[in-house]
C-alpha cells in the first residue's frame, strides 16, 4: 500500500513538472530570472558590501564608532572631544567588553580605546630617555573586512589629536600640551549576525535574495497551476480516481518543492562557482534552505484557496508574494533598512528566510540564532499546508 502511494505521488510529481517545463514564460521566471536579478544588481550594488573603494565614503561618513576611556584624564578628554566634533564621526560610550562584542556581531564598524594611563603617557613628540618610543596610543578595534572604515578613523583620530595639540590642551600632568597619538589596531574577526551587519561582497547579499524570488515564483507558478487543474476538472478526475485526496495534494506539494530546490542548489551553485561566494556554514545554509522550501511550499497551497480562477489567483498570488518581499528584504537588503522597518520585516515570512539564509551565508550566525527562523518557516508552512488542503478536500 505504501509502496503503492508512494508510486502515485512520484507520477504526480513527474507529471506536474513535465507541465511546468512545457510552460516556457513560467520556466523563465522560476529558473531564468532569479539568476538574471542576482547577477545583475551584485554588478551594480558594491555598496551592499564591507569591502569598498570610492564610492563608500558617503556610507561610512555618518559612522557611529564606540568609544572607550578608561584614562578619563584632560588628555583622553581633549582627544575625545575633538574625535566627537568629526562630521564623519558619531561617537558612542561604552565599555570594552562590551564594544568588542558589538564590533565582533556587527553592530558597529570599530571601537576607539584610550586606557588608563594615556595621559601620564609622553606623546609621540616627547619621547623620554626610559621611554624612546611613543608611549601615546589608541587602540582602534575593527572588522578586517571593514578596511575602508579603518582608514577613515584612523585619519579621523590622528587629525583629532593634531586639533587637540592647536588648541593647546594640556595633558594630565599639566606640563606638556597633548600629541598626536600612535595607532594600535586589534583586529576583531566578526561573527556578523543581524539585519545592521555589513557583507564582504554584493553578491552575498543578491544571490540570498534570487533564492527567495525563485521561491516566490514557484509558489506562485504552482499556486496558479493548482487553480487551473481544479477549473479545468483535472483534480476532480484525480479525486475519482483510486488514490486519496491527500496523495493529489502530497505530489502537487513535491512538484513544488523539487522544483524549488533545483533553482535553491543552482543559484547556490551559481554563487560559490562565479562570483566566489563563500558560505560560513554548509549545514547551516542546507538547513536554512529546507526550511524554506518547505514553508513556502505550504504558502504554495494557501493561495491556491484564495482564487477561483485562474486570473484572480496569479493576481492575489503576486500581490501578497510581493507584499511580503517588499516588508522582507526581498527588494531592499534588511541592513539598509531604517531601523524601525527593520522591526517591522519580522512580521514577512521572506526576512525569515533570509535572516536563516544570510545567517549562513556572511552574518556568521550560529545554529540558535536562525533557529526562530526555521521555526517560523515550518511552521508556517505546515498550517499553510493545512489550511489549504481545502483545494482538495472540497472537490
Amino acid at each position: 500500500m505504501a509502496s503503492a502511494t508512494a508510486r502515485a505521488i512520484a507520477a504526480l510529481i513527474s507529471k506536474d513538472l513535465r507541465l511546468l517545463m512545457r510552460d516556457r514564460g513560467a520556466v523563465f521566471l522560476t529558473f531564468a530570472w532569479p539568476l538574471v536579478l542576482a547577477s545583475f544588481f551584485g554588478a551594480l550594488g558594491p555598496g551592499f558590501g564591507a569591502q569598498l573603494d570610492d564610492g563608500d565614503a558617503d556610507r561610512a561618513a555618518a559612522m557611529t564608532v564606540l568609544i572607550v576611556d578608561e584614562d578619563h584624564s584632560r588628555a583622553s578628554e581633549a582627544l575625545v572631544a575633538e574625535l566627537d566634533a568629526d562630521p564623519r564621526v558619531t561617537l558612542a560610550p561604552a565599555e570594552l567588553d562590551t564594544a568588542r562584542e558589538r564590533v565582533r556581531t556587527g553592530e558597529h564598524p570599530a571601537y576607539v580605546h584610550i586606557a588608563a594611563g594615556f595621559g601620564a603617557a609622553p606623546s609621540v613628540l616627547e619621547p623620554t630617555a626610559a621611554s624612546p618610543a611613543p608611549g601615546r596610543a589608541v587602540e582602534l578595534g575593527v572588522d578586517p573586512r571593514r578596511r575602508s572604515e579603518a582608514e577613515l578613523l584612523t585619519n579621523a583620530t590622528q587629525l583629532a589629536a593634531w586639533r587637540a595639540l592647536a588648541r593647546g590642551l594640556p595633558n594630565a600632568d599639566a606640563t606638556a600640551p597633548i600629541e598626536a597619538v600612535e595607532i594600535e589596531f586589534q583586529t576583531v574577526h566578526a561573527a556578523v549576525r543581524g539585519p545592521v551587519a555589513r557583507p564582504p561582497s554584493p553578491y552575498a547579499v543578491t544571490f540570498p535574495q534570487g533564492i527567495i524570488w525563485a521561491v516566490l515564483a514557484c509558489a506562485a507558478t504552482f499556486a496558479v497551476s493548482l487553480v487551473e487543474e481544479r477549473k479545468r476538472g483535472t483534480l476532480l478526475r484525480l479525486a475519482v480516481a483510486p488514490v486519496s485526496r491527500l496523495t493529489i495534494l502530497a505530489g502537487k506539494a513535491g512538484a513544488c518543492l523539487v522544483a524549488i530546490v533545483v533553482m535553491q542548489i543552482t543559484l547556490v551553485l551559481a554563487a560559490v562557482i562565479g562570483f566566489g561566494v563563500r558560505p560560513q556554514s554548509v549545514g547551516l545554509l542546507a538547513l536554512a534552505l529546507a526550511c524554506t522550501a518547505l514553508g513556502f511550499v505550504g504558502v504554495m497551497t494557501l493561495l491556491a484557496v484564495l482564487g477561483r480562477r485562474t486570473h484572480s489567483a496569479a493576481g492575489m498570488s503576486w500581490a501578497i508574494l510581493m507584499g511580503m518581499a517588499m516588508l522582507g528584504g526581498g527588494m531592499l537588503p534588511l541592513f539598509l533598512m531604517p531601523s524601525w522597518l527593520q522591526v517591522a520585516a519580522n512580521a514577512s515570512p521572506v526576512a525569515w528566510a533570509l535572516i536563516a539564509i544570510e545567517g549562513a551565508v556572511w552574518r556568521g550566525s550560529s545554529l540558535a540564532e536562525i533557529a526562530p527562523a526555521c521555526a517560523g518557516l515550518l511552521a508556517l508552512g505546515g498550517v499553510s499546508l493545512g489550511v489549504g488542503a481545502r483545494a482538495v478536500r472540497e472537490l
